[in-house]
This record gives C-alpha cells, structure tokens and sequence, in this order.
C-alpha cells in the first residue's frame, strides 16, 4: 500500500514537472519580435557602417 502511494506521488510530481516545462517555450509571437528585433539591429548595423564609409 505504501508503495502504490510512493509510486502516485512519483507519477503526479513528474505530469507536474513535464507540465511547467511545456510552459517554458515561447510561442509564434515571441519568435517572430526576436527576429524582427535581430532584422532590424542587422540593418541598423548596416547603414551605420554606409554612412562610415560615404563620410
């Protein structure tokens, strides 16, 4: 009897664990802003050293 409550708690603590660990991963939206955020710091890159070289 002991050992089947181990064995539930072992069970409910890992659909636990596995539950927060799906939460961690970031959606569609959060991608797309990082690299939007990277596209444009690229560019902005890009023109600074356009303008180093025209000046």
């Amino acid at each position: 009897m002991i050992t089947l409550a181990k064995f539930k708690l072992i069970g409910m603590s890992l659909l636990i664990v596995g539950g927060l660990t799906a939460c961690d991963k970031p959606g569609p939206a959060e991608t797309a802003g990082k690299q939007l955020d990277q596209t444009v710091n690229k560019a902005g890159d890009k023109i600074a050293d356009t303008a180093d070289k025209v000046g």
